[in-house]
């Protein structure tokens, strides 16, 4: 399995997903999906061409996704795991701000990662990295994290507003300007291609919304912990909400928003 594997699936996403958006039944419920959230058509229906098209590739492996949970997971030490669209809140409330995440592992924890994709659905923007190539690909060009120590964008995900935005409001106050995209891997991928200086959530996460994320971060130059500073590469690649994620885009700027949240009168 290759990049460009995972690339072709990309553009397929591309040319069916967008139009589920505004279909008749894009908010209509089909059941739970395995993580707990319920799936959606446009969910169902990226979830399927994903899946097929690997399998399609014939080669060994266990799936872990989102939506059917994971599969033959005995069978191989290749592992891919998928969330078929992250931001299904976003697509089906026309919201144009999601997309699709693929990791490819060569085992069952985050550091075995070695292979990440993520694809914007509507701007068909693409990033990606593999272990050990030292860059995000953006687009097919090598790019980097920012490497000054200025806090100029801070994006930042919240499942409870309420009690988490008042511990973050410290980290906010070092920075130009705030954003929530409301999905994971674009904050992440974000992050890895420079345009902005860290991504945090308090909510805990489940390892499809980071896994590729994060291989492409690193791989770009950048930091990534949980929200307490901890190594978070020996977790387990499951379908549990297992960790709160701060990623950064330089050890100055994660040292920085470590403090601010650490620190916090909230906590």
């Amino acid at each position: 399995m290759t990049i460009d594997d995972l690339r072709n699936i990309g553009q397929e996403l591309l040319s069916v997903i967008p139009r589920y958006r505004f279909a008749e039944n894009a908010r209509t419920g089909l059941r739970t999906g395995a993580a707990g959230d319920t799936t959606f058509p446009l969910d169902e229906a990226a979830e399927n061409i994903i899946v097929s098209r690997i399998k399609s590739l014939g080669e060994p492996l266990s799936i872990v996704s989102e939506e059917c949970g994971i599969e033959d997971e005995d069978s191989s030490s290749l592992r891919v795991i998928i969330d078929p669209i992250d931001g299904s809140k976003n697509a089906i409330n026309g919201l144009p701000m999601f997309c699709t995440s693929i990791a490819v592992a060569s085992g069952t924890t985050l550091d075995d990662v070695y292979m990440g994709y993520i694809v914007n659905l509507i701007s068909g923007d693409e990033f990606w990295a593999v272990k050990g190539c030292g860059a995000c690909y953006f687009n097919g060009n090598k790019t980097h994290t920012k490497t000054d120590d200025n806090i100029e964008i801070v994006l930042y995900e919240s499942q409870r507003p309420s009690e988490e935005l008042p511990r973050m409001n410290r980290l906010f106050s070092y920075t130009v300007r705030t954003r929530c995209l409301g999905a994971t891997a674009l904050n992440l991928a974000h992050v890895a291609a420079g345009s902005v200086s860290l991504f945090v959530t308090l909510s805990k996460s489940r390892s499809f919304d980071f896994a590729a994320g994060y291989l492409i971060v690193k791989e770009a130059g950048g930091i990534c912990t949980d929200a307490e500073g901890r190594n978070i590469s020996t977790i387990h690649t499951g379908l549990g909400k297992i960790n709160t994620i701060l990623a950064s885009a330089n050890a100055h700027i994660h040292a920085r928003a470590l403090d601010a949240l650490i620190n916090s009168h909230y906590r």
